[in-house]
């Protein structure tokens, strides 16, 4: 699998993150540097997320 279609597949998933969890998968990453990407990730869904129900008036 090349690189490109991981990180599809990747942003994919990061799509699906159950917020209620983003605490649990931030806690149980390695070391300091896979929290910070978790927290980046769960971040920038959540914003995705928010701008869609601002555009939609659902706020």
């Amino acid at each position: 699998m090349s690189n490109k279609e991981a990180l599809h597949q990747l942003y994919s998933q990061c799509k699906k993150i159950n917020f209620d969890e983003s605490y649990d998968l931030i806690a149980s990453a390695e070391d300091s540097d896979e929290a910070d990407f978790f927290r980046m990730a769960t971040d920038l869904v959540l914003k995705q997320k928010q701008r869609k129900a601002v555009e939609e008036n659902r706020f």
